[in-house]
């Protein structure tokens, strides 16, 4: 497992693992495999965050022990991770460890089809596929080690053939979470999900700036009552709610992962007392942030 330290004061946020500065070559998407980064840095990947960078971790070989947003476990190989942006994560490698890992900035995103564009856009923590997820005929574990080779070469097409390649890899990650929302009783119009899934996309932009639904609404060009019952029959959630898990993803983060106090964490998230920051946390976790930070099994951890 990672090993006890103190808390540093931020989570780092890079481009890449380890460079401060930009790394993604003209056509936005970098590839590596796994032991080519974690080797330098002793098969640790230590908590961090990145920022407009999406990434898809596929583990083909060994183990890791992960943190994800505060919560700790272990990969087997054979498991994809989606790590959408703002998401912190940090890897423990075993030495075996084989597999690969793409980068690649948001504004891809635009080059993909629509739907599942506006799905991977609406991601607010990562998503864990399973090898059985991957399909057993090793279509999707082929093409991930095509777009590895055709990402290292410099053949003619090479672009047009690495985002074919990336097209396919994230619709056939994203597809068990397509099944799991189509198995549902009652499907949910297309145009509702739209809505919902751009809402999510606007709450990532100004979730600390505490806007009234009124204004989501307006952006949405559509009524609260509609924004709320939309959101209820995807989510389970009223849009409110949607907000404020999006502000206590970020406070658990900040809490978890760096030393600030609670009243730089509040004055971070847009609340102008940390008082009622602290009244906000304890209605939505049943304890206060100062209790969250104790009890916090990655607090006491090297990041």
């Amino acid at each position: 497992m990672i090993t006890p330290t103190k808390v540093s004061a931020s989570v780092p946020v890079f481009q890449l693992y380890g460079e401060e500065a930009q790394s993604l070559t003209t056509d936005l998407i970098h590839c590596e495999s796994i032991a080519a980064r974690s080797r330098l840095h002793n098969w640790e990947i230590r908590p961090h965050r990145h920022h407009g960078l999406f990434q898809v971790l596929w583990l083909e070989r060994g183990e890791a022990n992960f943190q994800l947003d505060g919560r700790q476990g272990q990969l087997l190989g054979g498991t994809a991770l989606l790590l959408p942006q703002h998401c912190v994560h940090g890897f423990t490698f075993s030495k075996d460890a084989q597999g690969i890992v793409i980068t690649f900035a948001y504004a891809l995103l635009d080059k993909l089809e629509t739907h599942l564009a506006h799905e991977l856009m609406s991601l607010g923590g990562p998503v864990q596929c399973l090898p059985s997820d991957l399909g057993s005929d090793g279509t999707i574990q082929a093409v991930l080690r095509a777009l590895h080779l055709e990402y290292q070469g410099r053949d003619a097409y090479r672009q047009t053939v690495i985002a074919s390649l990336l097209n396919y890899t994230l619709a056939r990650l994203i597809r068990q979470r397509q099944t799991e929302l189509s198995d549902r009783k009652s499907i949910p119009a297309g145009r509702a999900r739209g809505h919902v899934k751009r809402f999510v996309a606007l709450i990532e932009v100004n979730f600390v700036l505490h806007l009234p639904l009124d204004q989501y609404a307006i952006w949405l060009d559509i009524s609260v009552a509609h924004l709320n019952a939309i959101c209820r029959q995807i989510s389970g959630r009223s849009a409110l709610q949607l907000i404020h898990e999006r502000l206590m993803l970020e406070a658990k983060r900040e809490l978890i992962y760096t030393a600030m106090t609670i009243k730089e964490i509040s004055e971070l998230l847009g609340f102008t007392d940390p008082a009622y920051f602290t009244r906000f946390f304890k209605r939505q976790e049943g304890m206060s942030p100062s209790d969250f930070r104790l009890q916090s099994p990655v607090s006491e951890q090297e990041i």
